[in-house]
């Protein structure tokens, strides 16, 4: 019989063996809040600290098409004199059609780079100066090949161009620690673009010009021989009307010069397109949105860094507590082989120790 005194004894429910409960997994976690909130406040002020510490960083865009060849009589033509000099073996590629990706990734080319890195630009720590890109990006003083290879490394970081398929438009991008830099670099890469393709298509013409040139020349005199070799025929053959086989012959002299008339007169035309391509200066991109100085950084996100380092602080400190729990409960349940290993780390540490 029992008295109202004395405590009433609750048998414990069994479980399936193993099992732990919802309240015992949470148990460690309430005990051990202030190493949890600790470990996550001290990553949040590290996070903050070096993120403060370090520089912004600003990025430039700048986008644009190149010309793409049209329709024209004048893309047709030089596609009519690529397709006669294969026809010659002379194996040479006269189409004016580049496509986005060679501009995308002419903007890495090294002479571009070269070119944009002795280029002054304005001096944002220093207003009213111009320096060069090497001595704005901090390029180490060395040799001066050693230097320029280094900066285009740098500058090829910093860059990127990016294209889109469906519509052929190349959007260049730039990083640098000052947003006026940055936009004057990209601006300054679209015009060294710019200027050299205006080179190559005017050397291109050139190289034209000269070949239609050449084989202008050529054509003519063909075409007045097989003329003469006409004439000769009919000065000889006045009636040659009703003869097999000077009529097959008529045929031939007659064939030869439409044959050579056609290549004369497409060499004709190609050759005067050429003279004018050579002397043409329009520019070969069409720029849809210059790069303009950025407004906001694109880097250090602070605010964005230290959440992340205060969500990662909490599941360090989360760990750190499992980790306390489960050495213990090691400790507690198997004393004899947790001092065995103890043993054999501390033997491991002095062997270690002499040997040094």
């Amino acid at each position: 019989m029992t008295t109202g005194s004395e405590p009433r004894i609750r048998p414990e429910r069994p479980g399936p063996e193993g099992d732990i409960s919802l309240f015992e997994m949470l148990a460690p976690l309430v005990r051990g809040w202030r190493l949890i909130a600790g470990t996550a406040i001290a990553c949040a002020v590290v996070a903050a600290i070096v993120l403060l510490l370090q520089r912004p960083v600003y990025t430039a865009e700048t986008s644009f098409t190149p010309e793409t060849p049209s329709g024209s009589a004048v893309s047709g033509s030089i596609a009519g004199l690529a397709g006669l000099a294969g026809q010659l073996g002379l194996g040479a590629s006269l189409s004016a059609s580049v496509s986005p990706d060679f501009f995308a990734r002419l903007l890495h080319s090294r002479e571009l780079l070269r070119s944009v890195l002795i280029t002054e630009f304005p001096d944002p720590r220093d207003t009213g100066t111009k320096r060069p890109l090497l001595d704005l990006i901090g390029v180490p003083a060395e040799a001066p090949e050693a230097r320029l290879q280094e900066g285009a490394r740098r500058l090829t970081v910093q860059t990127e161009a990016k294209v889109d398929k469906p519509t052929g438009m190349v959007t260049l991008e730039v990083e640098m620690h000052s947003a006026a830099l940055a936009a004057a670099v990209a601006n300054r890469m679209i015009e060294l673009l710019n200027h050299f393709n205006l080179e190559r298509r005017q050397s291109q013409s050139h190289e034209q010009r000269r070949f239609t040139g050449d084989r202008l020349k050529s054509a003519e005199q063909e075409l007045r021989d097989a003329e003469r070799a006409q004439l000769r025929f009919l000065q000889t053959n006045r009636q040659y009307q009703g003869s097999p086989m000077l009529e097959f012959q008529a045929e031939q002299l007659e064939r030869a010069i439409r044959v050579k008339q056609e290549v004369f007169l497409t060499l004709t035309k190609a050759h005067e397109e050429a003279r004018i391509a050579e002397v043409r200066d329009t520019p070969v991109l069409t720029v849809v949105d210059p790069a303009v100085a950025p407004a906001k950084r694109t880097r250090p996100r602070r605010a964005l860094g230290v959440s992340l380092a205060f969500v990662l602080g909490t599941v360090l400190g989360i760990s750190m507590v499992y980790l306390g729990v489960y050495r213990r409960r090691v400790r507690r349940e198997a004393a004899p082989d947790y001092m065995a290993f103890q043993a054999a780390v501390e033997e491991a540490r002095g062997r270690f120790a002499r040997s040094r």
